[in-house]
């Protein structure tokens, strides 16, 4: 018999399959990212209590399926529907955007404890308050750094210099984050502004966010910088941003 199990799970993603059945990619706390079938969950709504919206976070029930690269998911009890972030674009933009890095970075099957808690604070903080820039920041590092991602932001990735001080440094994502002016001349600059508040974000709980207060110069130096880190782990375009980017949001 197949194996059934359950899990804490938060919805990532669903996308419409055939006539009446959903596949939802879900962050599960003890399975790691994973999708399953959930057949009728367009028609009804009885079996998932109408919690498979974005960001939904419950109990999922599922089974494996011999021989099928899908699980079905049996149920889902929703505890968190996130309807605190209905009707706020701003919201509804920063939670697509930490869902679609989730599921674009987490592997497969892989229980990240750390990953989900760190999710489920972000998506909770969100739904509280509002949609915050400084947030999204300490987000971005804090999950790649529970990934085994984070940038090296405090010493030359190349000479392990430390004692960089006020010195402009190079961004080189694809080598791991700062490399000092000695040891490259090319890359994108790096001002010591951008990669001071990066180093500090990094370290940062997000109840702590709000007091980082970034300037619009910084924050664009620091989501460029991320970016671009991001973008030598994942292919293809981060979805949520070009839909925040012809909205004329700001992220």
């Amino acid at each position: 018999m197949a194996a059934r199990f359950a899990t804490r799970a938060i919805v990532l993603r669903t996308v419409a399959y055939g006539e009446s059945d959903r596949v939802v990619t879900m962050l599960g706390a003890t399975t790691g990212r994973l999708s399953a079938l959930a057949r009728g969950a367009r028609k009804s709504t009885r079996r998932f209590g109408g919690g498979l919206g974005m960001g939904a976070e419950g109990q999922a029930t599922l089974r494996e399926r011999p021989g099928a690269e899908l699980l079905l998911l049996e149920e889902f009890e929703a505890r968190e529907a996130r309807l605190g972030l209905a009707g706020d674009m701003g919201k509804t933009a920063h939670a697509a955007y930490v869902l679609e890095l989730c599921d674009r970075l987490c592997p497969p099957r892989h229980v990240e404890p750390a990953v989900f808690d760190w999710l489920q604070e972000f998506l909770l903080r969100l739904e509280a308050g509002r949609a915050s820039a400084e947030r999204l920041r300490v987000f971005e590092l804090g999950l790649l750094g529970r990934l085994g991602l984070g940038p090296a932001l405090d010493r030359c990735f190349v000479c392990g210099r430390s004692d960089l001080g006020d010195e402009n440094t190079r961004w080189h994502p694809e080598q791991g984050g700062v490399v000092c002016a000695s040891c490259a001349r090319r890359g994108d600059l790096l001002t010591t502004a951008t990669r001071q508040a990066l180093a500090r974000l990094s370290r940062m709980a997000l109840a702590e966010a709000e007091t980082a207060a970034l300037d619009r110069e910084t924050n664009a130096g620091c989501r460029r910088a991320i970016l671009g880190l991001v973008r030598t782990h994942i292919s293809g375009p981060l979805r949520s941003l070009d839909f925040i980017e012809k909205m004329g949001g700001d992220t």
